[in-house]
C-alpha cells in the first residue's frame, strides 16, 4: 500500500511540474507575440504623419481660444439679464453651444438666493453671476487679461 501511495505522489509531483512548465511556455510564447503585435501597429503610425502632432494641436487650440473669447465678447456686448435661476439653463446651453466642443460649464448655487454660470476653455473662462446688488459678467481671455461688467437688475 505505501508503494502505491509513493508512486502515486512521485505521479502527481511530475504532472504539477508539467502543468507549470507548459504555463510558463504558453506565457513566453503569448509575450513574444504582443511584441511583434505591437511594432507592427506603431510602425505604420510614424510613417504617416507627415507633421508633427503638438504643430496640429496648437493650430486648433488657438482658432478655438479665439472663438471662446469672440463668444464671450458677443456675450458681453448683448449683456443678457435673467435673473431666475430656473432660466439659467436655457442661458448655459445657448452660450454653449457656440462655444468650442471642449468648453465646460456648470451652475452652481450660492447663499441667500445667488447663483453663477460658468464656462471654462483652457485657462479662458466666462462668469455670469447673479446676486441681489446685480448682474456680474467676468471674463478671462487667452491673455489673461480679465474683463468685468456689471448689470443692475431691472425692476
Amino acid at each position: 500500500m505505501a508503494k502505491i501511495l509513493a508512486i502515486l505522489l512521485i505521479f502527481l509531483a511530475f504532472y504539477a511540474l508539467w502543468k507549470v512548465m507548459i504555463k510558463i511556455r504558453i506565457n513566453r510564447a503569448f509575450q513574444k507575440h504582443q511584441a511583434v503585435y505591437c511594432n507592427m501597429v506603431q510602425g505604420p503610425i510614424s510613417q504617416k504623419c507627415p507633421r508633427p502632432v503638438e504643430e496640429v494641436i496648437e493650430e486648433v487650440a488657438a482658432y478655438e481660444q479665439q472663438l471662446f473669447d469672440d463668444v464671450a465678447d458677443i456675450f458681453m456686448q448683448d449683456a443678457p439679464t435673467v435673473q431666475h435661476k430656473d432660466d439659467g439653463p436655457m442661458l448655459q446651453e445657448q452660450v454653449l453651444r457656440k462655444m468650442p466642443a471642449k468648453t465646460q460649464t456648470r451652475i452652481a448655487d450660492t447663499d441667500l438666493g445667488e447663483w453663477t454660470i460658468y464656462w471654462t476653455f483652457y485657462e479662458q473662462s466666462l462668469e455670469y453671476y447673479v446676486s441681489q446688488y446685480g448682474i456680474f459678467i467676468t471674463h478671462v481671455d487667452r491673455e489673461g487679461r480679465e474683463t468685468q461688467q456689471r448689470l443692475s437688475l431691472p425692476s
